[in-house]
């Protein structure tokens, strides 16, 4: 299986970004700030996975003052 497509919604640091495409990238490098959400992409890939993250409960995943959030994992 290969990944194709990651959405998040309301997922940690994100509210509602543009989707991530996947398609042509072999090697990738996540760099940026600390706090502007390199890890919460990877906690949502693996959200996505195995319905587990670094936070202890679902609801700490959840962007501060919504209610609820969404991950989606395409593959190919």
């Amino acid at each position: 299986m290969i990944p194709v497509r990651l959405e998040v919604k309301n997922f940690l640091a994100y509210r509602s970004p543009d989707p991530i495409y996947f398609e042509g990238i072999h090697l990738a490098c996540l760099i940026g700030e600390n706090g502007a959400g390199k890890s919460s992409l990877l906690d949502a890939i693996t959200w996505a996975l195995w319905g587990r993250a670094r936070a202890k409960r679902d609801d700490d995943l959840v962007h501060l003052g919504q209610s609820e959030m969404f991950v989606q994992l395409d593959f190919e």
